[in-house]
């Protein structure tokens, strides 16, 4: 039978808890049993005191024990007369054969048999033997020296009615107040096993339901233990795959828009072309030409970018000077910067040892997009920096360009892929929004971090941070 997490806790609070309770009774019997007994040793030891003291005089008036080794009925009535009160708490019991045997009157009885007299190598002198029984021993000392033991099996029974009346008195009320804390036990399992198995059967039905595709599941968060944290992660996730959905529909809905804006100019001019409308000239074919280019540079890019995601974009990595690959890349963008109407430059000393481990083929790819893209959207006039720092286990590379700057809101969406500023969606004003997308893949793949920010020039910085080579 397959039992609910509800189940399994209810049986693990009641079955700790009823196990407890039994332990602590067997414990309980044990050590109130072991009590008593142990108080009955310490009358007995009081009255063996006495006895103690009577074989003391005996032994001090002839300097030795014959006088009861002579005569072993004084011993046995010395005994007699010592433990005669005690032996009285007995009178009344039944004196049946079987009742005499296992009656509190014959443990006491075999205890005050069990008394015996040795001298002080411990050898038998009054008593009888008790093979194979555990002996306590009280030393006869006189003047300053040892004279003789007497001896006694420690008794192993409560003997006194009354103590044994106490005694299952004592069990009754425990197994009253056991019965009392397993039913308050079982009512507050119950509500905790309740408690704590509710979110957890809550998720597992919101989980079913978001492994269906409703990624609008979401669980009420009521605490702040591990299951409110798994309630809490189970929100993001959900809110992580709806997001990842809207931005997938959004995604296609964006490549295609990239790809029909060419194919419809293609389609429209081959039409003109077959009409007889546009001449089959160099000039129109030059057209059909450049939104083939854009069109195979946009298919490009969503194949490199798909590399990317997925990291199949091969990687051979070596140590690698940054500084002379950061100012080759700069004085190949040199003459597209002027024909923008742009300065291009840069503070890098290329002599400076700024050790990397990377692709060098990939950074240049990197820093060419960068470039490119800083070239493309910066007014005419204005200024590109390229600059790079660094510190004990990082270095840093800067592209400031001038106005226009980028609102602070949207430094974090650039590097989304499809994500442009301005509204058209013509490549001729700028690409399809994939060029930063995947600069971020290949910095994230150097174990980097790019981010977008404010320039001092007045328009936007890109900071690359990559980790120095050890």
């Amino acid at each position: 039978m397959r039992m609910n997490v509800s189940t399994k806790l209810w049986l693990a609070f009641v079955g700790t808890i009823a196990l407890c309770v039994l332990a602590l009774y067997l414990l309980l019997h044990n050590s109130l049993r072991q009590g008593f007994l142990d108080y009955t040793s310490k009358q007995s030891v009081q009255r063996l005191e006495i006895l103690r003291s009577a074989v003391s005089n005996i032994y001090r008036e002839g300097n030795s024990f014959r006088a009861l080794e002579s005569n072993p009925s004084r011993w046995v009535e010395l005994k007699e007369i010592i433990f005669a009160e005690s032996d009285s708490l007995f009178e009344g019991l039944p004196v049946t054969t079987e009742a005499e045997v296992n009656s509190p009157r014959a443990y006491y009885r075999e205890f005050v048999t069990s008394i015996s007299l040795h001298d002080g190598n411990k050898k038998l002198l009054l008593g009888a033997n008790k093979p194979g029984e555990i002996l306590e021993w009280i030393p006869l000392i006189d003047t300053n020296q040892l004279v003789g033991f007497i001896s006694f099996v420690k008794p192993t029974v409560v003997s006194r009615q009354q103590d044994q009346n106490f005694i299952q008195h004592q069990f009754k009320i425990f197994s009253i107040i056991s019965l009392f804390v397993l039913v308050i036990a079982t009512i507050v399992a119950t509500l905790l096993a309740r408690r704590i198995s509710q979110p957890l059967t809550t998720l597992a039905q919101k989980a079913h339901a978001l492994a269906s595709g409703d990624y609008s599941q979401t669980i009420p968060v009521t605490s702040q233990d591990e299951i409110g944290q798994l309630c809490n992660s189970f929100n993001q996730l959900s809110e992580a795959l709806a997001a990842n959905q809207q931005s997938r529909a959004l995604w296609v809905a964006d490549i295609s828009h990239e790809m029909r804006t060419p194919l419809s100019v293609l389609k429209v001019q081959i039409e003109a072309m077959q009409d007889g409308i546009r001449p089959a000239n160099s000039e129109n074919l030059a057209l059909l030409y450049e939104k083939s280019i854009g069109l195979s540079n946009l298919i490009d890019d969503l194949f490199e970018l798909s590399l990317s995601d997925v990291g199949a974009l091969s990687y051979n990595k070596q140590q690698v000077s940054l500084a002379p690959l950061v100012k080759t890349c700069v004085e190949h963008f040199q003459v597209k910067a002027q024909a923008a109407d742009l300065t291009l430059k840069d503070n890098i000393d290329a002599a400076k040892n700024y050790a990397i481990v990377a692709d060098s083929d990939r950074l240049q790819q990197l820093f060419s997009n960068l470039l490119e893209n800083s070239i493309r959207y910066t007014d005419a006039g204005g200024e590109i920096h390229v600059d790079i720092s660094t510190s004990d286990t990082k270095i840093f590379i800067t592209i400031d360009d001038s106005a226009p700057g980028v609102a602070p809101a949207q430094h974090e969406k650039i590097f989304e892929r499809l994500f442009r500023l301005e509204n058209s969606r013509s490549r001729a004003t700028g690409g399809a929004g994939l060029g930063l997308a995947i600069c971020k893949n290949i910095v994230i793949a150097h174990q980097g971090k790019i981010t977008a920010g404010s320039s001092d020039l007045g328009g936007l910085q890109i900071c690359i941070e990559l980790p120095r080579a050890q």
